[in-house]
């Protein structure tokens, strides 16, 4: 009798056991760059969706930084540990494409039920990543792009009552924030993006061949034949009478610069908007990036990152990870990212929600980006930059433009030698990756 009851009551805790894990939620790894004071915004995105019902959890897990993120998700498919979901930066989009990892959001959405108005997406963001037929490889996320931030209390010392509009504007300013006592006038994060792809971009200037790579993995870069030339120069002068001070790759070094008040203005992206708001100590406005005097800007390149789905995953966990992207996707989400973090608003029905609430009426620094992007009409120059090995160019243009601020090369000899080391690097991609 004793060893009947027990074996009962085995089976009872077997079938308990067994309801209680068929009622847990099915897990989604979510692999992202830590992104420093935005994170809490992104904790509150995640914790918004597994709020919202029983059936998914996202895991959330920072991985340092773009190419730490980039990194471990290679070890982990390997390792057959990857994530469900990875966010890559946009300049990544060519060596994920041609990974063999990648389950295609507009293939997944569709296959999950999710009708989506892709119509009513910001085109200009959608564009940069898209396949050359029209197919959305990945949901844009973490979406800026640059724009020109300056201290109203300097320009106000100054006698400067507007933003610079053109370049040559730009450099006059710095110098006349100089004679009003301040050691920077100007200062760029990001110098790469800024000073190469939206310099070209904005002028509707070729980076490479084949439309920026969107049309072959042959593509070779020509900016050293462009007016980009012209620009570096112009910098080069401006870096050796103070009103240019450089502030290092990528974007962490400038903005200390610029909320310390030591440089006066700073290009740099907009999802820096959260960041200043913490730490200037004094009224700051942004504009739009300026351009050659005479040109008729386009449209800027966005940056940031992209959400890809990784192939070999279960199919209910698919359906997990397809209604995370919905639900990051709804406006209301989309409002409260855009105004959390600075990041652009990814649907037109979110901007013009931020828009009737009159948050740029308090806020205009934030919608200055969303009417760059939008600006003009995009060209194939303008769409997007689709060329492999983002991060070993990058960084030999990088190294090379350094040269032009410490005056050791004329910015022709770097340009030409950052076009030289970029092609090699761009043939070791083709190879690798075959046509």
């Amino acid at each position: 009798m004793r060893n009947r009851l027990l074996g009962a009551f085995a089976g009872m805790l077997a079938a308990f056991t067994a309801s209680v894990a068929s009622a847990a939620p099915l897990e989604i790894q979510f692999w992202h760059p830590s992104l420093g004071p935005l994170d809490d915004a992104l904790k509150q995105q995640v914790a918004s969706f597994n709020d919202s019902q029983t059936a998914y959890k996202i895991v959330s897990s920072g991985r340092g930084t773009y190419d730490e993120t980039f990194n471990a998700a290679i070890a982990g498919f390997r390792a057959n540990k990857h994530p469900h979901l990875l966010v890559v930066i946009g300049q990544g989009t060519q060596s994920m494409l041609l990974s063999g990892s990648v389950y295609p959001v507009q293939d997944l959405l569709t296959a999950e039920g999710h009708k989506v108005d892709w119509n009513g997406y910001l085109q200009p963001v959608l564009n940069y990543y898209r396949t050359k037929e029209g197919k959305l490889l990945s949901l844009p996320f973490s979406v800026s792009t640059p724009i020109l931030w300056y201290n109203k209390d300097a320009f106000a010392k100054a006698g400067l009552t507007r933003a610079p509009v053109t370049l040559d504007e730009l450099g006059e300013y710095a110098g006349k924030l100089r004679a009003a006592g301040y050691e920077c006038g100007y200062t760029s994060g990001w110098q790469q993006w800024v000073h190469v792809d939206n310099y070209s971009v904005i002028h509707d200037l070729p980076i490479a061949t084949k439309y920026n790579g969107l049309d072959g993995l042959d593509a070779t870069f020509v900016y050293n034949k462009t007016a980009v030339v012209k620009n570096m120069a112009r910098l080069q002068s401006w870096a050796a009478d103070g009103r240019y001070v450089y502030s290092g790759r990528q974007g962490s070094s400038a903005t200390p610069a610029f909320t310390s008040g030591r440089c006066a203005m700073m290009t740099h992206s907009s999802a820096v908007f959260s960041s200043l708001q913490a730490g200037a100590k004094f009224a700051f406005g942004a504009a739009p990036l300026p351009y050659e005097a005479g040109a008729t800007p386009r449209n800027s390149l966005i940056g940031g990152g992209s959400l890809w789905v990784l192939k070999g995953h279960k199919p209910e966990e698919y359906k997990g990870v397809a209604a995370f992207l919905a639900h990051l996707s709804s406006p209301d989400q989309q409002a409260k990212w855009h105004k959390d973090t600075g990041y652009v608003p990814l649907t037109t029905a979110a901007y013009e929600k931020v828009k009737a609430e009159g948050y740029y009426e308090k806020n205009p620094q934030q919608e200055v980006a969303i009417k760059q992007i939008q600006r003009g009409t995009p060209t194939l120059n303008t769409m997007t930059v689709r060329l492999g090995n983002a991060n070993q160019y990058v960084a030999a243009l990088e190294e090379e433009m350094e040269a032009v601020w410490a005056n050791k090369k004329t910015a022709q000899e770097a340009m030409d030698d950052a076009v030289r080391r970029g092609n090699e690097i761009l043939r070791r991609f083709e190879r690798q990756r075959g046509n």
